[in-house]
């Protein structure tokens, strides 16, 4: 009995040193902006254009798609035949975009990030998560 006990008590010590130790580093450094005003996030999609487009058209476009409700930037890159838009996902959607871009004279087509090559992180995305989650909640300042 006395043996579990001393387990239990190493073992709540322990928990208790890792919990206070992670407290520390979820404040050891200041709040991102965002963090700190609470900013929702934003979601990066990547159209490749089927053709060139002409100078007025690239402006032409990059104004039409930030007057969109939800855009928060544009970029369009004629010479590289690209158009990136960062957007809010729950007031406009991809295929919106999409159908703003297709409205000039090209095809837009998504590049799927996925699908690229390179090296890519070994750790899944929700474990990554979880810990930015868990460190914002305790996060004291």
């Amino acid at each position: 009995m006395k043996t579990l006990l001393k387990i239990v008590k190493a073992v709540s010590l322990t928990v208790g040193a890792l919990f206070l130790a992670f407290v520390v580093y979820a404040n050891w450094e200041e709040p991102s902006l965002a963090d700190k005003l609470n900013l929702k996030p934003i979601q990066l999609v990547v159209f490749n254009l089927s053709k060139p487009l002409s100078t007025t058209d690239s402006t032409s476009l990059a104004s039409s798609l930030e007057s969109t409700v939800g855009v928060t930037a544009s970029t369009v890159n004629p010479k590289n035949q690209t158009v990136s838009v960062t957007y809010h996902a729950d007031e406009v959607n991809e295929e919106t975009l999409k159908e703003k871009v297709e409205t000039f004279p090209v095809m837009a087509t998504k590049l799927e990030f996925s699908q690229m090559e390179g090296p890519k992180c070994p750790i899944p995305m929700g474990y990554i998560d979880f810990v930015l989650d868990a460190k914002k909640a305790l996060c004291f300042r």
